[in-house]
């Protein structure tokens, strides 16, 4: 066996596999190891050079090619950022200044990339928290969620509500809104919407759910960099609804609704998006009634049969809930207790305040602490703000502001705070 080969030999290597021979005939005949054969051949099929570089002189990546090769695959990633190796070699392959040149395989392209930082594959970000445990029962877990910015004719766009319960199977309401004209930012969903939204589910089933699960959206949950609850939070608390979330970045774990979306899309808005914003919600309201009382389900649970059929529970409620009995369910000493577990730290700003919630909920420490760290809990009390210095003393109290039943609710007193509502659709009979 010899103990290196000439590049012609690893040329000839070449050649003779592509007319049909095997590796180990071409080894046997060459008096080298199959191996070997085998390492050539393959190194030319994917561009590779035929020449070793000398022993105790390490060049860098792809050094072995033409210098105008490296300058046009770094000009083709920078072009196109979401290219891979593989479309950067084809991209290679039909530059004419590079025609007749040795051309470097696709694994050789993506290592010479992956010595710079920016264009190496960012990390997965990890799974924060746990998935939560599935539910069991029918309106124990209502799976809520939104999708905004569906186009709709001439040039107008709408933001469509949904919630689904997962054990039931059935949709417990779809409702659009209006997002702006076709161009632009679509218009973001409120809390007023959301909670004027998830209130007519409660009329339309007349129960209230033991949680609702959503994803993270400022909405839902408030500012990520600030651990305050949202207003939404708080107005279930009252109302003793656990308010679960998602793990970030993982829309499977609120599946149900994600496919709710769709099916009430094809079903409902397709091929109605003329009908203008107006006209859409009533015949939105029909097709859901479609869905779970007459249609029949692909849901694994339903066997075919409509929702309300398979699951007669469904119109049975969990925790009974009449619009005008809000107030009277809404308990402000829930939310009390479960602010009272919770603490924040604020920078005092050099007028010597702090931000809580919202941005207009300021409150005043006093100049004489401007520029430090304050930290924050409350007082379940007096519904009183308590503020510590770094030493852990109390420098000062203030009452809370923005929490009241009236500011989460958005309801003064029956009948007059609610507004204008939609009257709950009756039951059918379900045999």
């Amino acid at each position: 066996m010899s103990n290196q080969t000439t590049p012609q030999q690893r040329q000839s290597f070449h050649e003779r596999h592509q007319r049909g021979e095997t590796y180990a005939e071409i080894a046997t005949s060459a008096g080298v190891s199959k191996e070997c054969v085998r390492y050539w051949c393959r190194r030319q099929r994917g561009g590779g050079p035929v020449v070793t570089p000398r022993a105790g002189r390490r060049k860098g990546l792809l050094q072995c090619f033409a210098a105008i090769v490296r300058y046009v695959i770094l000009r083709l990633r920078l072009e196109h950022p979401r290219w891979g190796p593989d479309r950067i070699r084809h991209g290679l392959q039909k530059r004419p200044a590079l025609k007749g040149l040795t051309l470097p395989s696709v694994p050789s392209i993506g290592r010479y990339l992956h010595q710079w930082p920016r264009f190496r594959r960012p990390p997965r970000t990890p799974r924060v928290g746990a998935r939560p445990n599935p539910p069991t029962q029918v309106h124990q877990r209502w799976q809520i969620d939104f999708k905004i910015g569906i186009p709709l004719a001439p040039g107008r766009r709408v933001n469509l509500f949904s919630a689904r319960d997962p054990v039931g199977e059935a949709g417990m309401g779809a409702f659009i809104h209006p997002a702006g004209p076709a161009r632009g930012q679509p218009r973001r969903v409120t809390f007023e919407e959301l909670r004027g939204d998830l209130r007519r589910c409660f009329t339309r089933w007349h129960t209230l759910p033991d949680e609702v699960q959503t994803d993270n959206e400022a909405v839902f949950v408030g500012q990520p960099q600030d651990p305050f609850p949202s207003l939404w939070t708080l107005w279930l608390k009252g109302l003793g609804i656990a308010h679960l979330c998602i793990r970030p970045g993982c829309a499977t774990d609120n599946a149900e609704v994600e496919r709710f979306h769709r099916t009430i899309y094809e079903y409902a808005i397709a091929g109605q998006e003329k009908v203008g914003e107006s006209g859409l919600q009533p015949f939105l309201d029909q097709r859901l009634d479609e869905l779970n009382y007459e249609l029949g389900s692909r849901a694994a649970g339903c066997q075919g049969k409509p929702p309300v059929v398979a699951h007669p529970e469904l119109l049975q409620p969990r925790r009974p809930f009449k619009p005008e009995e809000e107030l009277a369910l809404f308990d402000l000493q829930r939310v009390d207790a479960y602010l009272a577990t919770l603490t924040w730290f604020r920078k005092v700003g050099q007028t010597g305040q702090v931000t809580i919630g919202t941005w207009h909920t300021r409150y005043s420490v006093g100049r004489a602490y401007a520029g430090q760290t304050v930290q924050v809990q409350f007082d379940p009390q007096d519904r009183h703000f308590v503020f510590y210095d770094a030493t852990g003393k109390e420098v000062q109290r203030r009452p809370a502001k923005g929490l009241d039943a009236a500011d989460l609710t958005g309801l003064a007193s029956w009948p007059d705070g609610l507004g204008i509502q939609q009257l709950p659709l009756p039951f059918r009979d379900v045999e």
